[in-house]
């Protein structure tokens, strides 16, 4: 079957965007209260909701990270109202990042705690102490200190329950331009795609067989479930590429049900090559940033540019479609999208200067 085959490359940035009825105000955005008991366990207790993200491992992970427990150890209650403090939810590839702050400056909190009390029994400084493996020891001398439940039953008789609570809120950002009086994007991500494409000529069909994508991850704290996330996004960008199409008749969805409106299944499944690329941001936990929405938006582009690459033809607007395909290739222009942008008169142009504690840094 006669076929053109093309790959395509595109990078992307990727910015949060939010409304500023829900963030424009002095509150924290992510918030997280800690509760240790006598036996060494640890209450975390937090707003953020799992949609399958994986965000529950991390905020335990981040939690055992700082008071070197396992993961085991913690008992996580998330995403109910009754219990937990604020979060403003799981989107916008939020959670791991500002909830994983508020997590960390909790653990922090409680960790003083533990090495205040542990450093009175040993008759050493804080500053000598470290907690691993389910102790707080002497950094030189690791066999000279308490197991964790000891630290926590210590700082209880010093000065009762041992909880702390940790929070989170953005840093101002640089100007009044849209967006960044809520300061929803302390840090930016970055990703890079290459897709290969198969396109029959005859029919117009463009399969995806193959992808490579990296992805700036800043810190991955679980490799797995960040590889999860960065393959999800591509498996969701080619059904946005290739399949989804939002359209109206008379009123109505054209599209009502997952009968009509299609989208990959496993079948369509790629093979996929993930790269994750640690750059270590000063604004995350442990340096870590988003990884849910910005692998998706490089992976669009790079399929269009590897239909150029392989048919010549320049499809501008999504889903490329057969039909799409078939009326580009036979249109002397090689062009299928848009004829013209809408009219919008633009307001005027706000410079933002850099805040001064930004410059040099």
């Amino acid at each position: 079957m006669p076929q053109g085959r093309g790959l395509g490359f595109a990078v992307s940035s990727y910015l949060s965007g939010a409304g500023t009825a829900i963030y424009w105000n002095d509150m924290p955005h992510s918030e997280v209260q800690l509760k240790l008991d006598r036996n060494g366990g640890v209450a975390l207790l937090c707003g953020a909701i799992d949609i399958g993200q994986g965000s529950d491992h991390i905020l335990a992970a981040i939690v055992a990270e700082v008071l070197g427990v396992g993961l085991e150890d913690i008992q996580l209650t998330t995403a109910d109202t009754d219990l937990t403090p604020i979060d403003l939810g799981s989107y916008s590839s939020r959670v791991t990042f500002m909830a994983g702050n508020a997590a960390k400056a909790a653990a922090e909190k409680v960790r003083a705690q533990l090495f205040e009390a542990v450093a009175t029994a040993l008759r050493c400084d804080v500053d000598d102490l470290i907690a691993r493996d389910r102790r707080i020891v002497r950094r030189n001398r690791p066999e000279d200190g308490l197991s964790f439940a000891q630290a926590v039953q210590l700082a209880e008789v010093k000065a009762g329950v041992v909880t702390a609570t940790g929070s989170y809120t953005p840093p101002k950002l640089a100007g009044p331009y849209k967006g960044s009086g809520v300061g929803p994007s302390p840090a930016y991500s970055y990703s890079a795609a290459v897709v290969e494409v198969d396109c029959d000529v005859k029919t117009g069909e463009v399969r995806v067989p193959e992808v490579w994508i990296a992805h700036d991850i800043g810190r991955a704290i679980n490799p797995v479930l960040v590889e999860g996330q960065v393959e999800g996004s591509v498996y969701m960008a080619l059904g946005e590429a290739l399949m989804e199409e939002q359209t109206f008749r008379l009123g109505l969805h054209k599209f009502p049900s997952l009968l009509e409106y299609k989208s990959p299944t496993a079948l369509e499944a790629p093979v996929m090559h993930t790269y994750l690329v640690e750059t270590i941001d000063r604004e995350g936990p442990f340096g870590a940033k988003e990884a849910g929405q910005g692998p998706l938006l490089p992976v669009i582009p790079a399929v269009a540019n590897a239909v150029y690459n392989a048919l010549g033809v320049r499809i501008d607007e999504i889903p490329i479609t057969p039909e799409k395909v078939l009326k580009a290739m036979s249109d002397r222009s090689k062009r299928v999208g848009p004829a013209s942008t809408p009219a919008f008169e633009f307001p005027p142009l706000i410079k933002a200067e850099i805040p001064q504690e930004w410059k040099g840094k």
